[in-house]
């Protein structure tokens, strides 16, 4: 059966755990009534201005747009067509618009043209886990050597409950003085409904001590597994958790996907720990079309963000 998704991300059970009873879909169909574009949408809040973003812990959502040209020029014509009939379906005011889209969805010139602001966001992917040890050869040489010093002190289990991961995280928050909680609730129904669907890794490292050194927390469909997200005592920051579990999560995708995305991040830092790995990067572009207010706070959010992490990691 054909997939009307490009991701984990745009599935139905997905975005009941991370919006429940808070998105709808866009859809296109042609004369006979096939589906050939679908498009989730997520409807919340920022700063108490109504807003069509992506959902807490979704790193893209969308456009699916279905195209069988053989020809490029064909090819092209026929997603600008369907792309611009979702498009029409988003509502103006007093909807904002923010949403981080699939990196299938290379050709954005509609939206500019309809007067959506477009920025590249980056992330990391293996497209191809066949060959684990050409992956390896090819990581930074630094970035294995923290891996082979982890493996003689660290042990890694992946039975551990949801808790460990958040533990985790919030200490993570807490040393780079993020003001920000997490979504707790969330993340349970994430891991719930990922259980469900057989579609979660939750990796821990442990030090010789039984003391837990840091998580990360993978999900997948058979196309790509995806590095969602994870944290780290502070107090084992030298320990090379993190490295590890990074590691040990690639050779876990290659037996249930093709691919391994890192989530990517545009922070400086972030950016080159995962760049280490060496996989090749990919673009998601991230479309928005906000009012003045929330333009100024978005422009300051990102200064802010990158300010604090300098400062902190």
């Amino acid at each position: 059966m054909e997939k009307i998704t490009n991701s984990i991300f745009e599935e139905s059970w997905w975005l009941d755990a991370v919006a429940p009873n808070q998105w709808k879909c866009f859809e296109v169909r042609d004369s006979n009534g096939e589906l050939t574009g679908r498009w989730p949408v997520y409807y919340g809040k920022i700063l108490g201005f109504k807003i069509i973003k992506n959902p807490q812990y979704t790193q893209t959502l969308g456009p699916w747009i279905r195209c069988d040209a053989s020809k490029y020029t064909k090819y092209l014509s026929t997603k600008k067509k369907i792309l611009e009939q979702l498009i029409e379906q988003i509502p103006r005011k007093p909807y904002n618009f923010f949403v981080t889209i699939d990196s299938s969805n290379e050709y954005v010139l509609p939206f500019h043209w309809r007067g959506f602001h477009i920025a590249p966001t980056f992330s990391y992917r293996f497209p191809d886990l066949s060959n684990l040890d050409e992956i390896y050869r090819n990581i930074d040489s630094k970035q294995k050597t923290v891996i082979k010093k982890a493996l003689t002190i660290l042990s890694v289990k992946d039975d551990c409950p949801i808790d460990v991961l958040i533990e985790m995280m919030q200490m993570t928050n807490d040393r780079q003085n993020r003001k920000k909680g997490l979504y707790k609730d969330t993340i349970h129904r994430i891991d719930e409904a990922c259980k469900k669907h057989n579609a979660r890794k939750l990796l821990v490292a442990y030090g010789k001590d039984n003391r837990v050194h840091a998580a990360a927390y993978f999900v997948y469909d058979d196309r790509t597994c995806y590095y969602l997200m994870g944290g780290a005592n502070p107090d084992y920051r030298n320990s090379g958790a993190q490295s590890l579990l990074m590691w040990e999560g690639i050779k876990f995708a290659s037996t249930v996907s093709k691919s391994f995305d890192f989530e990517g991040s545009n922070v400086e830092l972030i950016e080159r720990f995962f760049r280490s790995f060496g996989s090749p990067f990919v673009v998601n572009y991230t479309v928005k079309r906000l009012n003045l207010f929330l333009t100024l706070a978005d422009t300051f959010a990102v200064a802010f963000k990158k300010y604090i992490l300098k400062q902190h990691v």
